[in-house]
């Protein structure tokens, strides 16, 4: 192999062993489902409490109305 052909095969294989980082594995299924049920469980009972209070104030607010009335 020629001095010339020795520096295109290692400028052309070079880039290829070093450049690219490797990839994590990704999670189990499992960690997923508890990953987003941690995320999910704070805003559903975020909702709900909104829920009630929103049933609260219209509650007030109809009790406002109808002594006005």
């Amino acid at each position: 192999m020629s001095r010339t052909h020795a520096i295109l095969f290692a400028s052309l294989l070079l880039p290829a062993c070093g450049s690219q980082e490797p990839t994590p594995p990704a999670p189990p299924q499992e960690e997923h489902k508890a990953l987003q049920r941690a995320i999910q469980e704070p805003i559903d009972r975020a909702r709900a409490v909104e829920d009630t209070l929103q049933k609260q104030q219209d509650s007030m607010q109809r009790t406002l109305d109808e002594s006005d009335g």
